[in-house]
């Protein structure tokens, strides 16, 4: 008798493949994959749905710490969409005190599992280079690696650069930087690139060159929206000549043609619309006064002078470029979710039953077990997530049920918060976080440390 039992489910293991099985869970690990029918304290008939490894989306920003309080508005629209596992801190934002956010989780549980990275843009502003413009001085880097060294102690996975929203971080401190996480193994360096559209690929270059002289595990954020202008292909290229030449280089990419942030940033810059060959109106606020409306010169300028923490989304990529993103074999899925009071970007809701039911189902543009894999396996082997990503005995027992010819986002630009269809069921650690599509209220997620 299992705590838990899936029975009559099609099983989406992205390394064994797709086939009928059962599953009986117990004390929140996978404990038996049979093909005989189980029993447990509760059975869910998976019977026509396909069960997939819990979805991990190595690339969020998370809800914001209150004290010891944490929304739970960015975890929720995981745990709807299929995610149980999250890995945030990215882009060089987020909270600072890894060790104190894992802390507040563990105490008070969260609907998903959580990962966090040091962000280093963060770490800037706290030892005093408040200016993002200019380079950090050999006093403030020191500060910032020991920083860096506390948070990696206790257990944080890595750390993220946000080159593009403080361009003054010098070459010379992101490698110093890098060195003090080769200190720790099996850590990450996840990076938000310096530049995008006609200049993403000496940006690309740059990360490549930081990757190969310190030797760590270095992820190219959402690739989509460096390159997705023109330059993809080349783009694709050279993070391909990088891995077969052994430099430990891959990338995340997010559904959509369209991108999100302050627009206060320094991303909308002057020369931001030359670079993107379009003009004010490809960006929409999503909140505030001028909520889904189009900008015009004199808008823009208002926001950015008055309310710069407006999220904004960009329309200024190519779709078609986007999909070869996904469909190569060194990106991984991820959401690059970030939410103000449900308004954002309808990636926070949406991007991986987007992916299954738009490039997958619909349009077949990539396999459902290569999806699949992107979404599990691939992430937890990039993070060092051994007993996760994978339907197998002794592995974590986080698990997505779908109904795979319903499966589709529902989120929109105008609707950023929709829930998608299609998405029955999500267990996270053995506990149902999502059951008939609805939130269950449980909070069995824990903060992961390595």
């Amino acid at each position: 008798m299992f705590d838990l039992a899936i029975n009559n489910g099609n099983i989406l293991d992205p390394l064994d493949g797709e086939y009928r099985g059962n599953i009986g869970i117990a004390s929140g690990r996978i404990d038996k994959v049979s093909k005989e029918k189980l029993r447990g304290k509760k059975e869910i008939n998976a019977d026509g749905k396909k069960v997939s490894p819990g979805f991990i989306d190595i690339h969020i920003h998370e809800d914001p710490l209150d004290g010891d309080h944490i929304k739970y508005e960015v975890f929720n629209y995981m745990a709807l969409m299929g995610v149980t596992t999250a890995l945030g801190g990215n882009c060089g934002i987020g909270n600072l005190d890894v060790s104190k956010y894992l802390d507040v989780i563990d105490r008070n549980g969260s609907p998903i599992n959580y990962a966090g990275l040091v962000g280093i843009a963060e770490a800037r502003e706290e030892v005093g280079c408040k200016d993002r413009y200019k380079p950090a001085t050999k006093e403030e880097i020191k500060k910032i690696i020991d920083t860096v060294a506390v948070q990696l102690d206790k257990g944080a996975l890595g750390i993220s650069f946000g080159l593009e929203y403080a361009p003054g971080t010098s070459t010379e401190e992101i490698i110093q930087i890098c060195h003090e996480v080769r200190k720790f193994p099996n850590k990450l360096v996840s990076c938000h690139y310096r530049f995008d559209a006609l200049r993403s690929l000496e940006a690309l270059a740059e990360m490549i060159i930081v990757a190969r002289e310190t030797k760590v595990k270095f992820q190219v954020s959402h690739i989509g929206s460096c390159a997705a202008f023109g330059q993809i292909e080349p783009a694709l290229n050279m993070l391909n000549a990088a891995f077969d030449g052994g430099v430990d280089v891959m990338a995340d990419v997010y559904p959509y043609s369209a991108f999100c942030s302050f627009v206060g940033s320094a991303v909308f810059d002057p020369g931001c619309f030359e670079r993107w060959r379009t003009s004010y109106d490809a960006i929409m606020a999503t909140e505030g006064k001028y909520k889904g409306q189009r900008c015009d010169k004199e808008m823009f300028d208002y926001l950015r002078e008055n309310e710069p923490d407006t999220l904004v989304v960009a329309f200024v990529m190519n779709e078609e470029e986007v999909v070869e993103a996904i469909k190569h074999p060194l990106t991984m899925i991820a959401s690059d979710a970030i939410m103000h009071d449900r308004q954002g970007h309808p990636r926070a809701a949406g991007c991986f039953p987007r992916v299954l039911g738009r490039y997958v189902r619909q349009r077949e543009d990539i396999s459902l077990i290569k999806a699949i894999d992107k979404m599990t396996n691939m992430p937890a082997q990039r993070i060092g997530l051994k007993t996760k990503g994978r339907i197998k005995e002794g592995f974590d027992a986080d698990i997505t049920i779908f109904d795979y010819d319903k499966i589709i986002d529902n989120a929109t630009f105008e609707s950023p918060s929709e829930p998608p269809s299609g998405i029955d069921c999500v267990i996270v650690n053995g506990i149902e976080v999502v059951e008939n599509g609805q939130l269950t209220g449980q909070h069995p997620g824990i903060g992961i440390r390595i």
